[in-house]
C-alpha cells in the first residue's frame, strides 16, 4: 500500500500498472490545487452565512454553482419568498341541489333515466331532500319511533299522471315520516293517514 499527497489515496501497487500510478497521482494534486483555489474565495450559504464546504468524493466544480450549504436552507431560503395567497379563490354560485328536476316532468325523469328503479331513486332521494330541508320530523308520525325514519308519500308516485312535475309528487305537504313497519302498513292499506 502507498500513500500519495495530503489526500490520503491509498492505492494497490500491484494492481496498477506505471501509467495508472501517475494518473493517480496527478489526480490527487490537481483535486488539492481545486480545493485550495475553493477555499481562497469559497461560496456563502445564502440563507445561514456558512461557508459550503467540499465533501469526500464531491467535485469542486459543483459546488461552485450551489447558493445553499443544504435543502433545508433552500426551502427556508425560496419559501419566504413564495406568496402563501398565491391561488386567488374564486366566487361559485351556489346551484340548489336537486335543481335540475324540479321543472321536469315524471315522463321526462323516467326517460332521461331510462330504467324504472333509477328512476324511483331519484325521486326517494329528492323526496327525502325536500322533507329534511323543510325540517322533517326525524320520528314516526304515528308511533314516535326515531332510529329510522323514512320518508313516504302521502299520495303515491303511480298515482301521479306523466304530465305531473316532480316537484309537485314531492311537495311537502305529500311527504311524511314513518317508521318501517308503519310505512309498509300504509303502502299496504292497513293504516290510512
Amino acid at each position: 500500500m502507498s500513500i500519495f499527497g495530503n489526500s490520503m489515496i491509498f492505492i494497490n501497487m500491484r494492481e496498477l500498472n506505471k501509467h495508472q500510478i501517475a494518473a493517480a497521482i496527478s489526480n490527487s494534486r490537481s483535486r488539492e490545487k481545486a480545493l485550495e483555489r475553493y477555499y481562497q474565495n469559497p461560496n456563502i450559504c445564502k440563507q445561514c452565512g456558512n461557508v459550503i464546504h467540499v465533501k469526500e468524493k464531491e467535485k469542486v466544480r459543483e459546488v461552485k454553482i450551489r447558493k445553499f450549504c443544504n435543502h433545508q436552507c433552500s426551502a427556508m431560503f425560496n419559501n419566504v419568498l413564495r406568496k402563501s395567497d398565491q391561488k386567488v379563490k374564486k366566487e361559485r354560485v351556489k346551484v340548489e341541489k336537486f335543481d335540475y328536476i324540479l321543472n321536469i316532468t315524471k315522463r321526462e325523469l323516467l326517460d332521461r333515466h331510462g330504467v324504472y328503479y333509477k328512476f324511483r331513486a331519484v325521486i326517494r332521494k329528492h323526496a327525502h331532500y325536500v322533507y329534511n330541508k323543510n325540517n322533517g320530523h326525524s320520528a314516526c308520525k304515528i308511533c314516535g319511533y326515531d332510529k329510522h325514519v323514512e320518508v313516504c308519500h302521502i299520495k303515491s308516485v303511480s298515482s301521479f299522471n306523466e304530465d305531473a312535475l316532480v316537484s309537485e309528487i314531492n311537495d311537502v305537504n305529500n311527504l311524511i315520516g314513518l317508521c318501517p313497519n308503519h310505512h309498509w302498513e300504509f303502502d299496504n292499506g292497513l293504516i290510512m293517514l
